[in-house]
């Protein structure tokens, strides 16, 4: 077999792994990286083979030692492979991008290489001989392409997170407890890996809910946070101000808070867009619709809420708020980046939201 696959194909469909040559697993998410790797020993490492591998830190990796290594046979010989795996191998395959290649059209009777690294350019010959030969496994979320566009399939992910929550930890995730991970989390899957683990043990007394599971997984500062951020988008600043003084004076930073705030004030901002965008093309606006397809979801009265909201923020504020955002990131990674001078950021933001001022005052 040959080809790029994704993680979630191999890890969970059984797929066949190649066992001489180069495997590159590349991508953004380390704690699938490391899934695969994990998932290519166990699969060659089966009772009938004899089986031994080696691994090296890419930084300190000399090409003669890895040679050597992938030549070297098992001391009790046996029909498995040999198996090396070179980690966090960017520099390694840039040093030694002319030699691998070569490796590729010739590789060894019976050592397989694999290569753990971030990026993995389409365009290289390295990339293109890799595939043609194995299988490289990329390590990224899944996306959908529309054309030219991408975007995260959250269908797919969500398959993945009730599989692992049933397969490797023994319980049942509700419905919509993918979605409360991956907006919990960021959708950092090595996270969503110890929330999983820690459901796990919530799960043995009674089935888990989605607010259970939303108070289990948030804990106080972030369920604190949801809060301030509901009274800011409701118009009360003074409550959202008090909300975060207590995130901020139990040790929150204000740019970890910013990450949760964003997250969520982007909806309101993508609601505008699309809409701008039904008018422009002559289309009626389906708000509710649009509110969906925006990331609110149709359970727990939160597309009615995020309604209330959007009418209380005006147009002309929701049109102003990815420019709000960026502001506060650009301020607290440099002029505001000390705890006591992120606050007036933060605070800045929930003020410019509230039912107090116009949209123009806002500005």
């Amino acid at each position: 077999m040959s080809g790029t696959l994704h993680a979630f194909e191999m890890i969970h469909k059984a797929t066949p792994v190649q066992r001489t040559g180069v495997c590159p697993v590349f991508g953004s998410e380390r704690f699938l990286k490391k899934l695969v790797v994990k998932n290519l020993l166990d699969a060659l490492g089966d009772e009938e083979a004899e089986f031994s591998s080696a691994q090296f830190e890419g930084a300190s990796a000399s090409w003669a030692d890895v040679m050597d290594e992938l030549s070297t046979r098992t001391l009790f010989g046996g029909g498995g492979p040999k198996v090396v795996v070179v980690d966090e191998a960017d520099g390694f395959v840039k040093e030694h991008r002319g030699p691998l290649e070569k490796l590729v059209e010739n590789p060894p009777s019976d050592g397989l290489l694999v290569l753990v690294v971030d990026s993995w350019a389409s365009n290289t010959k390295l990339y293109k001989r890799c595939e043609k030969a194995g299988v490289q496994v990329q390590c990224d979320p899944p996306v959908i392409k529309r054309g030219r566009s991408k975007s995260r399939d959250d269908a797919k992910i969500a398959k993945w997170l009730k599989t692992r929550a049933s397969e490797q930890y023994d319980f049942e995730l509700p419905a919509a407890g993918p979605a409360i991970l991956v907006e919990l989390t960021e959708c950092n899957f090595g996270r969503m890996e110890q929330e999983l683990a820690k459901l796990s043990l919530y799960a043995t007394d009674r089935p888990l809910d989605n607010n259970r599971i939303r108070e289990i997984v948030g804990g106080w500062p972030a369920q604190t946070m949801w809060s301030a951020i509901d009274a800011a988008t409701d118009g009360n600043a003074g409550a959202a101000l008090a909300l975060l003084d207590q995130l901020l004076r139990s040790g929150e930073h204000p740019l970890a808070l910013l990450g949760q705030m964003s997250w969520s004030l982007r909806r309101f901002a993508e609601v505008g867009e699309l809409a701008q965008r039904d008018v422009r093309n002559g289309r009626r606006v389906d708000l509710n619709a649009t509110l969906q397809k925006a990331g609110f979801r149709s359970w727990g009265g939160e597309i009615d809420n995020a309604s209330r909201r959007l009418k209380q923020l005006g147009r002309e504020r929701v049109s102003q708020m990815n420019r709000w955002l960026l502001e506060a990131d650009l301020a607290l990674k440099g002029t505001h980046s000390k705890p006591d001078r992120g606050r007036l950021v933060l605070e800045s933001l929930f003020v410019k939201m509230s039912s107090e001022l116009s949209p123009v005052q806002a500005k």
